[in-house]
């Protein structure tokens, strides 16, 4: 597997950690977390399987095309 065909999520975060508010609370911090690892997982389509991983491992959600909206609905009617 080449670097690059290789997505670390902890990558990713620290970078986007750089530039966000709320990461002065645990609380506040948790949710941010929280909310990266549901798009990371669920919404957010990875370049080396061109696909989410959920998908990858076999989660069949048929969320659509507004992934995100779709999946709140979904977990609202839990």
């Amino acid at each position: 597997m080449r670097k690059r065909e290789y997505q670390n999520p902890n990558g990713v975060f620290r970078d986007r950690e750089k530039v966000m508010r709320g990461m002065d609370h645990a609380e506040s911090a948790q949710k941010t977390i929280d909310a990266f690892r549901i798009h990371y997982n669920f919404i957010r389509n990875h370049g080396s399987i061109g696909k989410t991983p959920a998908e990858q491992a076999g989660i069949k959600l048929d969320l659509g095309q507004n992934k995100i909206e779709n999946l709140i609905k979904m977990a609202s009617k839990q």
